[in-house]
């Protein structure tokens, strides 16, 4: 399945704000599929996936404009 590009800008972003979100949380642990796992470990995932989702929207953008060119 392929997704337009700008559905991986809004998912980065909304990732972002996640991790940025639960800097201010106070609880020590959040549950991750169904796991318990510290507080670092969660935030280090939703930075992961946020940055993931971005490099996706680059390489897709940067395609495009070397198709063009």
């Amino acid at each position: 399945m392929k997704m337009h590009k700008n559905v991986y800008l809004a998912l980065a972003i909304l990732f972002l704000i996640s991790f940025i979100d639960s800097l201010f949380d106070i609880e020590k642990t959040q549950k991750i599929f169904f796991w318990e796992v510290n507080i670092w470990v969660y935030r280090l995932f939703r930075m992961a996936i946020a940055v993931l989702f971005m490099k996706s929207y680059l390489d897709i953008r940067n395609a495009e404009k070397s198709i063009k060119k």
